[in-house]
């Protein structure tokens, strides 16, 4: 029998999640969502499907997927446990959340904590996963779910706020480079019709080869491309000059700092 799986939340990052589970995990899902807010968010026909309104099908899920904003995630969490089965496992995506403070609502269940992207949706995110008594039997199981979303570590929990800030926001900080590069690309007269595909292939390549070269310093894939006097160095010497690296490391230091305080709702309702 198909193990059953409830994503309380129709968010961005459950759309994401859902899509790719229902194209290849061996599960019966349903999203419980409070409003048909869900139909602006781009849910398509099949995955429509799966929308239900009726908390009693927490009653009998093998594994409940957490999805709400944080800010009101244990308020939900208080008005969903009466329907909550202890059989339960409980699953967080939770931008904050501690594994502590759903322990006071839920004091003996099997609680996961984790922070995939948005690639999700088609299998490529980078996502990092803490368990707290959680049976290795269904660590297991849980752990083959987020295989099919992506690559996945477990780490140990407080390592999970600076993730959520480098590689659950990490997409939208690629999206912003590839719009600078296609943004120039056009300025010097590459086709629109081009530009974004070229940029996109230019990206993937790189990541791919860094995976691959794993053995060399990304300084020394830097210097790979960089030949003296040419059009590399010459960019490379505007953004060092404009400080590119620190401002990088200040956006991600904002982005963790944030993630930290997402968490700092009140732990006791």
């Amino acid at each position: 029998m198909s193990k059953k799986i409830i994503v309380v939340g129709p968010g961005n990052i459950a759309h994401a999640i859902v899509a790719r589970w229902l194209q290849v995990a061996d599960a019966e899902i349903h999203v419980l969502a409070r409003s048909k807010t869900y139909l602006t968010k781009g849910w398509r026909p099949q995955e429509q499907q799966v929308v239900t309104f009726d908390q009693e099908v927490l009653t009998q899920a093998d594994l409940i997927m957490l999805a709400v904003k944080p800010k009101d995630m244990l308020t939900t969490l208080a008005q969903l446990k009466p329907r909550i089965s202890p059989a339960s496992i409980i699953l967080s995506v939770a931008a904050g959340i501690a594994i502590a403070q759903i322990r006071q609502l839920l004091p003996e269940l099997g609680i996961v904590r984790t922070m995939p992207n948005v690639c999700s949706e088609i299998g490529t995110s980078v996502t990092g996963i803490s368990f707290d008594n959680v049976a290795e039997e269904d660590k297991s199981w849980v752990m083959s779910l987020m295989n099919l979303l992506g690559h996945v570590v477990e780490m140990p929990e407080h390592l999970l706020n600076p993730m959520t800030a480098l590689y659950g926001s990490g997409p939208a900080y690629v999206y912003v480079f590839l719009q600078a590069i296609i943004r120039a690309a056009e300025d010097l007269g590459i086709p629109p019709e081009h530009a974004r595909e070229l940029a996109a292939h230019m990206v993937l390549g790189a990541s791919q080869k860094a995976l691959m070269d794993s053995d060399k310093s990304l300084d020394q894939l830097v210097s790979q491309v960089v030949s003296p006097g040419g059009t590399t160095e010459a960019m490379l010497r505007v953004l060092d000059q404009l400080g590119w690296q620190d401002i990088m490391h200040q956006a991600l230091k904002a982005a963790g700092e944030k993630a930290a305080q997402l968490g700092a709702v009140p732990s006791r309702l």
